[in-house]
């Protein structure tokens, strides 16, 4: 099993500050709790998730089985 963390920031201010409403259909609106900016949708953000988790994941194995020297 394999770690992979990934972060979401608000493009307008940079800040890691988002509630996620629970429930939270996929619908439902995210925004930055700092400045306001709308950030997408729930549907969006796991969208995205697992876009980073996925390139994490490619990019650790990757290390992993490169060979000494490459």
């Amino acid at each position: 099993m394999m770690d992979v963390s990934v972060e979401l920031h608000c493009e307008r201010c940079g800040s890691a500050n988002v509630s996620i409403p629970e429930p939270a259909p996929d619908e439902a609106a995210l925004a930055c709790n700092d400045c306001g900016d709308r950030l997408g949708t729930v549907a969006e953000l796991k969208a995205e998730l697992f876009d980073q988790a996925l390139q994490h994941s490619a990019e650790a194995l990757r290390r992993g089985l490169a060979r000494p020297g490459d």
